[in-house]
């Protein structure tokens, strides 16, 4: 897992704190007590202490004001809400849940922003031809994205909130601070066709994922009145991001199956996965997950336990399970791991994604529990199958019409290939169009081709 980037060196991070913090009601402090090092000079790790971090904004802080804004919405919280740790523990976990219930994504992004005192939260995701196939933002009139679309604000070169998302290392905060001087965010277009226009003239980015198709990025949207984020509320975003990557990722490995999960159906779900104890007994498991054990690819059970076959993979194995049984007790890094084992010489290796349920999963059964899923290097299909399901709720049926589509398939052969009547294609292909947000077929087509 990447490592956080610094709001600064630690010790004047510190002082900064020290010099906003103010003690609440019950005499509590609120704020950062422990910043360690990494070999990047970042800060990992914090452990949140009980209170309310307070900021003032100036009025002052830009040249430009926007009062009348497109939406007629009333700008944001001007507090940073984050009472305790068990406040950060359950910000991390409602993304966890999430992950598996995609209804949820709304209400974390929307605590996230009231943790940082901004007015919005987004996720987005830019593919490499500068289209937006997913853009969830809280708080904000559904109007921005026509508008978005129409002003190309996923190419770096019109917007430069995205340029810097894309040149930053991975999971690096970025304020307009960071990558413009007040000049150019005075004047730069972006900002006056667009940002102020929806009164979010300020920032707060990282970049979760990134490969040469797709950037995956998580964001805090701040109003003219709340002005430039400052470091307590950088400091609560930057430590919850790596949790929002994890639960990213934790929906791509279940492609879009999460509610099979929650459910506890995990017969019906169509890929590898185990679930397991804390002590790595394994209580439940798909059909396909059954058949790569018997498969001899890397894995076998032993007295319940999942093992490797080879000695320092059991390890890394056990190691894995061990760290994401005990999950989070406090504000840290992600318990979530990748382990990568071996078969035998004429099969490919065996990557597993073992990570800790989430609450909202199985909760008839008591006590932590792991999940383990296998997959192989994931394809691009494999993507946009997990992004139709997962982000946009298309269901098994729906997916598989997709990407028939989007290979150049035609209604008529869909329906043969399937064996169904062709109405029944055009019914589920009309159902994607109104889940994309599309009124006609090759729209449609275009919209997948950009996953």
């Amino acid at each position: 897992m990447a490592i956080l980037e610094p709001v600064g060196n630690c010790p004047p991070v510190r002082a900064q704190l020290a010099s906003r913090i103010r003690r609440d009601d019950s005499g509590i402090d609120s704020g950062i007590s422990r910043c360690a090092r990494s070999n990047d000079n970042c800060c990992d790790s914090p452990h949140v202490r009980a209170g309310k971090l307070v900021r003032t904004v100036p009025d002052n802080q830009v040249a430009h004001q926007n009062d009348n804004t497109a939406t007629g919405q009333q700008a944001g919280p001007t507090e940073i809400m984050l009472s305790s740790n068990e406040h950060w523990l359950a910000i991390a976990d409602e993304f966890y849940s999430a992950a598996v219930d995609n209804s949820r994504w709304e209400s974390a992004l929307g605590k996230l922003a009231a943790a940082t005192g901004s007015r919005s939260g987004e996720l987005i995701a830019i593919s490499g031809n500068a289209s937006i196939p997913i853009n969830l933002i809280t708080n904000m009139d559904p109007g921005i994205h026509v508008a978005a679309e129409a002003l190309r604000i996923g190419d770096p070169a019109v917007n430069p909130r995205v340029a810097a998302g894309m040149g930053a290392s991975l999971l690096a905060t970025r304020v307009e601070r960071d990558f413009m001087t007040p000049e150019e965010h005075a004047i730069h277009p972006h900002y006056d066709e667009f940002a102020r226009v929806w009164d979010i003239p300020y920032i707060c980015l990282t970049t979760l994922d990134r490969n040469p198709d797709l950037l995956v990025g998580l964001a805090v949207l701040r109003s003219q009145k709340e002005g430039h984020i400052e470091a307590p509320a950088r400091t609560v975003f930057s430590t919850l991001a790596p949790h929002v990557r994890a639960a990213v990722r934790m929906q791509m490995a279940l492609a879009g199956q999460g509610a099979k999960l929650v459910a506890g159906t995990l017969e019906t779900m169509s890929l590898p996965a185990f679930v397991c104890d804390r002590s790595g007994s394994v209580e439940a498991s798909t059909a396909q997950a059954e058949a790569i054990v018997r498969g001899q690819r890397g894995l076998s059970l032993r007295n319940s336990k999942l093992r490797a076959f080879h000695d320092e993979d059991d390890r890394m194995l056990n190691d894995a399970v061990d760290a994401a049984a005990l999950g989070l007790r406090r504000p840290g890094a992600p318990s979530s791991r990748t382990v990568v084992v071996h078969g035998g010489e004429e099969s490919a290796p065996l990557v597993l994604d073992v990570m800790p349920l989430p609450s909202n999963a199985m909760s008839f059964l008591s006590g932590p529990r792991v999940l383990i899923v296998a997959r192989s290097s994931q394809g691009a299909e494999a993507r946009k199958a997990a992004i139709l399901q997962g982000f946009y709720g298309f269901t098994a049926a729906e997916t598989d019409i997709a990407l028939l589509l989007a290979r150049g398939a035609s209604t008529e052969m869909i329906a043969q290939q399937r064996g169904v009547a062709v109405g029944t294609v055009r019914s589920q292909i009309k159902s994607q169009l109104a889940k994309l947000r599309v009124s006609r077929q090759v729209e449609l087509v275009a919209r997948l081709g950009e996953l």
